[in-house]
């Protein structure tokens, strides 16, 4: 088959028909083969051939549209290459199909057809050779200059154009102007964007004679560029997040991976967010104390009634601050009945000290990686919720409030309350290691504050870890500053109401609580005082002024029924009821129903009860 002239081809050769592209002499082209003929061509031939010679079959472009292509074998192109099969690989998804992978060796023309099925076979001549070019040369053909955009599509049929061209004189004048189109492509692409020399010598390189589409070159040359210049800005941003130099260890790593890393791979997304929460933890980033101690306290006051223990741990901790600046956080711990406002009073010690406020609900967590990640070998790991919350607040320095730490749970999975012996351990929490991390971090600023109903369901090493601060329940005259102070306003405000519309005395106040709530905190005091006022707004958006005129103890009483009207007899929805509306013991009762705790007093009591209740000319009761 090869002798001193060059490379000698048989004298038959099966036809390969292809739509996808050309083959020329020296260039190596992958085709996909689905078509009868074709699949008939390699089961047959290449597959079951044993010798050299039957690798070698003859490439010609398929001259009618795929999508119109039918069993009749359609006109033969006169010249094509003959090639040899180099790979060979069957998929059957999503249909059946092979892949070939075949260089090109010489041209030819077919002489005759020999036969149609189950592949073309076909008497040829060979046109010219590897080493050497005899053949007379012809008139060149000038190419019509286009658009960057029309070169991809005019290839197919240029590429056709220099197939057909037998000497090296008439190739070289067909081959010139699709070189001088891609020049003037990579000379626009040039004013948008900067190429590097690396791309640009790949992109200019001919290489073994094949001409590259530049349409298909831009597209993946800008899909590297975005991928480089991406990578280099995670590299800034890992340079500039002050890490720790562990840390800043491990991510220089990570990244150096990643570069090699095709973005196919999965673990190419894993380390990439594995990079980014690494660049968005606040390693350095903190706030600023308020140490304010007159400001804390007014604050505080403003914010909570009574309380006196919690407050006054707060203040002796904004005191040695402003005496110690490198003071580690304190670990809190609030025990008391639910109500009693231990959640609200971490967000006001953060409100005091100035800082980003964080809550963590552990109740009916029973797994340890809920505090200390998982592992990044698992599929979906991520690291816990200590980690997560200092990625949201975005500072080293939070508040942290550990909610409902009592009610832990413990399974198969591990104790949720053992891996928090790190977290809240002063002498160990400065190097706290996530496992999805893996490196240490700093949770020595970060200020924890755990709340709990009961110490029993807490294990005692975890609660040696935390001060203990014990919450009590309110007695009533705390509770009824606590109404009218914050309960009362809040709701006022939540149904659109304003003093002006309704009031709440404070006898009534204290019957609510007494004979409707007994409890210790506040809770079911805010949702009768929240029942109030959705029946008053239901009076003052109707507008109705309907009033019931009784006489009770020898004082006559006016108040509202509690009854819908129909709106034939409705005035105009613009008066509304006379103001302000009282809430008394009879619509109370109207409007909460029975006591469900009977107050024991006398009838002086409750004359005098009534006689002090006992509105003013200007007040209307409900």
């Amino acid at each position: 088959m090869t002798s001193g002239s060059g490379i000698q081809i048989p004298s038959r050769l099966p036809l390969l028909l292809t739509h996808e592209g050309v083959l020329l002499p020296g260039s190596t082209v992958r085709f996909s083969v689905d078509s009868p003929r074709n699949m008939h061509l390699v089961s047959h031939r290449l597959l079951k051939g044993t010798s050299l010679k039957s690798t070698i079959i003859g490439v010609i472009p398929n001259t009618r549209d795929p999508e119109h292509d039918t069993d009749d074998l359609p006109s033969l192109h006169k010249i094509g290459t003959a090639g040899i099969a180099v790979q060979v690989v069957g998929s059957n998804w999503p249909k059946p199909h092979y892949t070939l992978l075949i260089t090109g060796l010489c041209r030819f023309s077919v002489t005759s057809l020999l036969k149609e099925r189950p592949f073309v076979l076909a008497e040829v001549e060979q046109l010219d050779k590897l080493e050497q070019y005899t053949s007379p040369a012809g008139e060149g053909v000038t190419a019509e200059d286009g658009e960057l955009g029309e070169l991809s599509q005019k290839f197919h049929q240029a590429a056709i154009q220099v197939l057909d061209a037998v000497s090296l004189e008439e190739r070289f004048k067909k081959a010139l102007p699709m070189l001088t189109r891609q020049i003037e492509g990579l000379k626009l692409l040039q004013k948008t964007r900067k190429i590097s020399p690396d791309t640009e010598k790949r992109v200019l390189s001919v290489r073994k004679g094949r001409v590259f589409p530049v349409q298909q070159l831009n597209l993946d040359d800008e899909d590297e560029d975005d991928d480089g210049d991406d990578t280099t800005a995670l590299e800034r941003k890992v340079r500039g997040a002050n890490m720790t130099e562990a840390a800043l260890k491990v991510c220089l790593k990570e990244l150096r991976r990643l570069k090699k890393m095709p973005q196919s791979m999965p673990e190419y997304a894993l380390t990439r967010n594995y990079l980014d929460l690494m660049v968005e933890l606040p390693w350095n980033k903190s706030t600023k104390d308020c140490l304010d101690i007159r400001a804390a306290r007014t604050l505080l006051d403003n914010d909570h009634y009574a309380m006196d223990k919690l407050k006054r741990r707060v203040l002796e901790y904004l005191a040695v601050r402003q005496l110690k600046t490198s003071l580690k956080g304190p670990i809190l711990c609030f025990v008391g009945p639910p109500g009693v406002g231990k959640t609200s009073v971490g967000r006001s010690i953060a409100r005091t000290l100035g800082r980003e406020f964080h809550r963590i609900a552990l109740g009916g967590v029973c797994d340890q990686s809920d505090i200390r990640g998982h592992r990044r070998t698992y599929v979906g790991s991520m690291p816990g919720r200590i980690i997560n919350g200092l990625k949201t607040v975005g500072v080293n320095n939070p508040v942290f409030l550990l909610d409902e730490v009592d009610k832990l749970g413990k399974s198969l999975q591990g104790d949720p309350a053992a891996a928090l012996l790190e977290v809240l351990d002063p002498e160990q929490n400065h190097s706290f290691t996530d496992h999805y991390l893996n490196v240490a971090f700093d949770l020595s600023q970060v200020l924890f504050i755990a709340t709990a109903n009961a110490t029993a369901t807490i294990p005692p090493a975890l609660l040696d870890r935390m001060e203990v601060l014990q919450v009590p329940g309110y007695t009533q005259e705390e509770k009824v500053e606590i109404a009218h102070r914050h309960l009362i306003p809040n709701q006022l405000e939540q149904h659109g109401l304003t003093p002006q519309q309704l009031q709440i005395p404070q006898n009534t106040t204290t019957d609510i609580i007494g004979r409707y709530t007994r409890e210790a905190g506040v809770r079911s005091l805010e949702r009768k005082i929240g029942a109030i006022c959705r029946a008053v707004a239901v009076k003052v958006a109707e507008g109705h002024r309907r009033v019931e005129i009784e006489m009770r103890d020898g004082v006559q009483r006016r108040h509202w029924q509690l009854f819908n009207v129909k709106p034939s007899v409705l005035p105009d929805k613009a008066a509304p009821p006379e103001m302000p509306i009282v809430i008394d013991h009879t619509a109370l009762k109207d409007i909460l129903g029975p006591p469900v705790f009977e107050m024991e007093v006398s009838g002086e009591e409750e004359l005098g009860q009534a006689d002090r209740a006992a509105p003013a000319d200007n007040q209307h009761v409900l």
